[in-house]
């Protein structure tokens, strides 16, 4: 991928207005999503420094099927930060300099615009910074991919007011699924909404079973939870059935989210006997008000065009997800 040095015509920011009470006025933060402008001098850009965090924003995000960059680079130098370019939701601000004892991240939030990022990297010299960039590379890349979602998920939130109503009768759970999947298939304990587009189509899948051992939250666990509840309702041409591409191991976590032990799957799907397949996310996850396990899971299909976006848009799907209070349900 080539590096960007930022030109006028990059970013012709239209200055959208919002009201907030925080410092950066009324300006809202502009951009492309998964967009990261660096503030840094041309030497240094083109330098060790610049070419080591360069590599780590270009690095390629996780369980697509063709490579694709976590995000697109903006170069630009402190002289021409100004304007609209302070506008930009996601800024990297490297600091270099001998006044820092220790390397370390500190972040500022909604300083020129709301919704805006922005990260300084300080380092004393150009070596202690390449090695701190090196070691912290996923602290960065997550960092961003983490803005990028909490963004979406107010978007999402925005565009559907309120939670879906079938879902929460059948799983007792609150989630905002986007406009447009208006396709759905119905089980006993399974729901599956989708776009039926032909181009960059968009699948939230939910299901739920009775939690009996911590067990079915390990990584092989899922899996074979998985082959077996969408092979058996998410079917193909020439008797094919969904399951999880066993050439790519699925990358596995646990987090807490909205106050939710979860765990995660990040990986390929495909159809057993049809040219089919492409990138999911899968959170799972114990309903406290019911005793039921739930899966929620989103994928898509895109064989022409790049993923990566439309993956992380669908994804923020995962992160409306809230289990009502006992008033609530």
């Amino acid at each position: 991928m080539k590096r960007y040095p930022v030109l006028p015509l990059v970013f012709g920011f239209i200055l959208l207005f919002a009201s907030c009470d925080s410092g950066a006025g009324f300006f809202t933060a502009t951009g492309a999503s998964n967009e990261v402008m660096v503030i840094m001098d041309k030497t240094d850009w083109d330098g060790i420094a610049g070419r080591t965090l360069f590599d780590v924003l270009n690095s390629n995000a996780k369980a697509l099927p063709q490579p694709e960059p976590n995000f697109r680079i903006l170069q630009l130098t402190p002289e021409n930060f100004s304007g609209t370019f302070k506008m930009a939701r996601n800024i990297i601000v490297p600091e270099i300099s001998n006044i820092y004892s220790y390397p370390k991240l500190s972040s500022e939030l909604d300083k020129y615009a709301v919704g805006q990022v922005i990260m300084h990297i300080h380092a004393s010299d150009t070596a202690a910074f390449v090695e701190f960039v090196r070691e912290n590379r996923e602290e960065i890349v997550d960092y961003f991919v983490t803005k990028e979602l909490q963004r979406n998920v107010v978007l999402l939130k925005n565009q559907t007011k309120e939670p879906l109503s079938r879902v929460k009768q059948i799983f007792d759970i609150n989630i905002h699924v986007p406009r447009g999947l208006t396709t759905v298939t119905e089980h006993e304990n399974f729901y599956w909404a989708t776009n039926n587009a032909a181009r960059g189509r968009q699948d939230v899948v939910i299901y739920q079973f009775p939690y009996r051992t911590e067990n079915v939250f390990e990584k092989d666990s899922l899996i074979t939870t998985r082959n077996k509840v969408l092979g058996q309702y998410i079917r193909g041409s020439f008797d094919s059935e969904m399951t999880t591409t066993s050439a790519y191991s699925p990358d596995y976590r646990t987090m807490v989210a909205d106050s939710l032990f979860r765990a995660e799957l990040r990986g390929l799907w495909e159809m057993t006997s049809d040219m089919m397949g492409g990138p999911f996310v899968m959170h799972a996850f114990v309903n406290k008000n019911t005793g039921m396990v739930v899966v929620a899971e989103v994928f898509v299909y895109a064989p022409e065009m790049n993923k990566r976006n439309l993956l992380r848009n669908l994804e923020s799907t995962l992160y409306t997800i809230s289990v009502p209070t006992k008033e609530e349900s």
